[in-house]
């Protein structure tokens, strides 16, 4: 059934890319749409208890650079897989797959570039897919000294189906890829790591106050009016970090409450159990303990929501779970830059 699905996806995709019908294309793309909209259907509806939803949490780690689509697949899949990639990942890594081993089929999306040229009228642009160009117009898009057609952007152009496989698929040692993909993070580290992630929060726009007491009693929030988070001063560096991750996530999936505190509160469940579930993933990713997170609040909620808006919010907890991760790995790829440019040279 799923292989069949995934076929069609192949075939519409193909179809859609190669029509010239503005209408046909359309009606194709939509046919593609309702295909993958099932497939994560099937993918939620799995979901039998806390331990799964945990596991769904879980695989944002392992599958980071996999989109929400992605997931959902891999995870209908092979629900307990550990690390994912493509035969060739494996294959410079050093590793085989083992003997009779299938591979989980994903989505793979191929794009075309569209590009901007500059008409007789000032100011004034056509757009084009690089396909398009006659040969003289694609000379002059290669030329680096003619800027009369440039880039524009990229535009999805089909999906083919693509296939990788999980360790446990191949020769690699499980054990010594659990210890490095999971470390455990003790209190002593936090403090730094909270510094990182407060330059992070900057470079979104948004500010961090401490304060001594919140008249709420809560351990933080985020406050959209003034672009900053508030945190409990006197909380432990681990938990301190929670919260900062926890109030990070509001600031970042639910800016859209700037001027609508009425729809935080109708729906203050939804946002929690999102803000909580992206603090969830990215502690996990930190190493941090997770223990105290209910995946439960996760389970409860949903088993009440139609699948459009466990969907929404799965969506929204994955892109935003990468986003925090990769602003993360940033600013830690910065400061290793740094140390390096002050590190003292050695002439020869």
């Amino acid at each position: 059934m799923l292989e069949e699905q995934l076929k069609k996806i192949n075939e519409l995709s193909f179809q859609a890319n190669k029509t010239k019908d503005e209408k046909e294309k359309e009606q194709l793309e939509n046919d593609v749409k309702s295909i993958i909209f099932d497939l994560k259907k099937q993918a939620i509806e799995s979901f039998k208890s806390e331990s799964d939803i945990k596991k769904f949490l879980d695989n944002i780690i392992k599958f980071n650079n996999y989109s929400y689509n992605n997931q959902c697949l891999i995870w209908m899949q092979n629900p307990d897989a550990s690390y994912v990639a493509p035969l060739r990942t494996f294959n410079k890594m050093g590793y085989r797959i083992n003997q009779g081993e299938q591979g989980i089929k994903i989505l793979v999306p191929t794009f075309y570039s569209v590009v901007k040229i500059k008409t007789d009228e000032e100011g004034k642009f056509e757009y084009k897919p690089i396909f398009a160009l006659t040969e003289t117009e694609l000379a002059k898009y290669k030329d680096k000294n003619d800027d009369s057609i440039t880039f524009h952007s990229e535009k999805l152009s089909n999906f083919r189906v693509g296939s990788v496989f999980d360790a446990s698929q191949t020769n690699m040692p499980l054990d010594e890829i659990n210890e490095k993909l999971n470390p455990t993070m003790e209190d002593d580290r936090a403090e730094g790591i909270e510094d990182n992630f407060i330059k992070a929060i900057y470079r979104d726009g948004f500010k961090v106050r401490y304060e001594d007491k919140i008249e709420s009693g809560a351990k933080g929030y985020c406050d959209f009016e003034n672009s900053t988070i508030v945190v409990h001063k006197g909380l432990s560096n681990l938990m301190r970090l929670k919260v900062v991750i926890h109030e990070y996530a509001h600031s970042l999936a639910h800016k859209h409450l700037l001027n609508n505190h009425q729809d935080y509160q109708e729906h203050r469940n939804k946002y929690e159990t999102e803000a909580e579930s992206i603090a969830y993933v990215v502690s996990k990713y930190l190493g941090m303990d997770t223990s105290q997170y209910s995946n439960m609040y996760l389970y409860s909620w949903s088993k009440d929501k139609d699948f459009k808006e466990i969907d929404d919010s799965l969506n929204t907890i994955v892109n935003y779970s990468k986003m925090i991760i990769n602003n993360y790995e940033k600013i830690i790829a910065k400061n290793q830059d740094m140390e390096l440019d002050e590190s003292p040279s050695m002439s020869i």
